[in-house]
């Protein structure tokens, strides 16, 4: 399997290519934090999502965030985070990526992701991010 890394450069058109992952669903959410420097610690998330250049076929993205230094993964009872209902957000600049799993309909901007407030409940930080597209197996 393929990793490949996403910049700030291609990250706009990877997040297009799948529609925003408007209503996506995660059906995997993996944390690897090993004793020692931070670099070593990746969340990795696997998306069902719409591939809009592949005649609309469902896919399954993996997507890795490596060197994580701040997460958090919401599951209750009385909501689900599991559908990407207003799709997810990705910035990739300042040496830094944002993936905001939970970014709401409005105005969006990486600084805010880890605010006090309504959106952004589900998300992870690190120092890069890269991903592959797989056919499935879908869950």
């Amino acid at each position: 399997m393929t990793f490949m890394k996403l910049s700030a450069e291609n990250s706009r058109a990877f997040v297009e290519r799948f529609g925003e992952f408007e209503d996506g669903v995660i059906t995997g959410i993996r944390l690897h934090l090993p004793r020692g420097p931070v670099v070593g610690r990746v969340a990795t998330f696997d998306i069902q999502a719409v591939d809009m250049t592949a005649g609309n076929e469902w896919r399954l993205v993996q997507l890795a965030v490596g060197g994580v230094f701040e997460y958090q993964f919401t599951c209750s009872t009385r909501q689900t985070y599991f559908v990407l209902s207003d799709g997810l957000k990705l910035d990739c600049a300042s040496g830094r990526c944002v993936l905001d799993l939970d970014p709401g309909p409005d105005e969006w901007t990486p600084e805010q992701v880890a605010e006090e407030g309504e959106y952004s409940k589900q998300y992870a930080i690190g120092a890069w991010c890269e991903y592959t597209v797989l056919d499935g197996p879908f869950i």
